[in-house]
């Protein structure tokens, strides 16, 4: 455009210089005709015919010189442009423009499928590890439900359970102790009887004793009675009489003494079982006792296992909460990784733009418009979003922050 301009603005100035030239040589001649020849016909004709052939000549060598110009400007161009391609090829513009221009959106689109397939894997990772952390959150409220808070004696506990266990049992070992007590009382009681027993046997003794006297007494009243003959009959009959009774009193002692032996040896029966039985009872409480004592104590035991067990659990599970959460933390360099290649696409889609754009410069032969490295840079600087970014972009190496908190951008 610049050349055609040029070459428009030449031809136009040698066009004047040409005709100014012819013109004033034409009026000069002329001129001189009219002024040594007169004013005549002769000189006046001969005149027009010089600015004529002036005119002629001015014309003829404006357009040589027009023809001349154009050859110039065309090899001018020519020249122009042969060492505007050579220039372009020593500054390696030449393979790399169909290199950038080919190669830069594929480029692109590769950094982004990795940065959708790189999200994409890593938003389910995150997914399955936050799953993982409710499931074990859960876990540990059930396994400090079910242990009743066993670090503490809170109801519903083993430690509480235990200690009402033990207190139960120990109120069952007093209830059998005190049924204990009342069975050594009847024991005593039955013991008491035995010497009843004892009495009643005198007592049946002194009845036979008295009834054999009464019988003694009657026989000698019937002997006397006899002996009083007519007299004494009546004596008689009360003597018989008498000796009927002693009789049955000696029968009826007798007797009593014979049940008082079976009442006594039946009490002694049951004393002795009883005795034998309240001595069992006695060893079976202390037996029992002792192993509710055995038996509390290996309760106790485990408990305290559990207890331990559970503490351990619960500072594990938080170990790993802990953990878990670092891990999601951790987890958040994909979001840092994503900005970062979207901020590299941006900018091969912007290079990709001026290569496009220098082409089409380039095919219709208008200045190429140069890439300001500075702006472009500076415009780069200014849509980081992460400080490894800045800092790589002005030469450092890439470092990792580190967080304790889950923090998206």
């Amino acid at each position: 455009m610049a050349v055609k301009k040029i070459n428009s603005t030449a031809q136009k100035t040698t066009a004047i210089f040409c005709w100014g030239i012819a013109l004033g040589v034409a009026v000069v001649g002329a001129s001189m005709l009219l002024i040594l020849g007169g004013i005549g016909w002769a000189s006046i004709v001969s005149a027009v015919v010089l600015i004529g052939i002036s005119a002629a000549a001015a014309e003829w060598g404006t357009r040589h010189h027009r023809t001349l110009l154009k050859l110039a400007v065309a090899q001018e161009m020519v020249n122009a442009k042969a060492k505007f391609e050579i220039e372009l090829e020593n500054a390696g513009v030449g393979g790399l423009e169909e290199v950038c221009t080919e190669v830069v959106p594929i480029w692109s689109r590769q950094v982004e499928t990795t940065r959708n397939q790189t999200e994409t894997a890593i938003m389910d990772l995150a997914n399955r590890f936050v799953g993982i952390n409710a499931k074990l959150e859960a876990s540990v409220r059930a396994s400090q439900s079910a242990a009743g808070n066993l670090a503490g004696n809170a109801e519903g506990g083993a430690l509480a359970v235990m200690t009402q266990s033990e207190s139960s049992l120990t109120s069952v070992i007093d209830t059998i102790r005190d049924a204990q007590h009342s069975r050594n009382d009847m024991l005593e009681q039955v013991r008491s009887l035995n010497d009843y027993t004892g009495e009643l046997r005198a007592m049946a003794v002194k009845v036979a004793e008295i009834a054999a006297q009464t019988n003694l007494l009657a026989l000698n009243a019937a002997i006397e009675a006899a002996r009083a003959g007519e007299a004494g009959r009546g004596f008689a009959v009360v003597a018989d009489e008498v000796r009927k009774l002693s009789s049955l009193s000696s029968e009826t002692g007798k007797k009593m003494s014979g049940t008082v032996d079976i009442i006594s040896n039946a009490i002694t029966s049951v004393f002795k079982i009883a005795e034998s039985t309240s001595e069992h009872d006695s060893k079976s409480v202390a037996s029992s006792e002792l192993i509710i004592q055995q038996v509390l104590q290996s309760f106790n035991n485990v408990t305290s296992h559990l207890s331990d067990s559970a503490e351990l659990l619960q500072q594990e599970s938080a170990g790993i909460r802990d953990e878990l959460s670092d891990v999601l933390v951790s987890l958040q360099f994909q979001d840092r990784v994503s900005q970062i290649l979207v901020h590299v696409r941006n900018n091969m889609e912007k290079l990709h733009q001026h290569l496009q754009q220098y082409k089409k410069d380039r095919a219709a032969s208008v200045p190429i418009k140069h890439i300001d490295i500075k702006s472009w840079l500076a415009e780069m600087e200014t849509l980081y979003a992460t400080q490894e970014q800045v800092h790589n972009h002005r030469g450092g190496q890439s470092s990792v922050a580190a967080k304790q908190e889950i923090t998206f951008f």
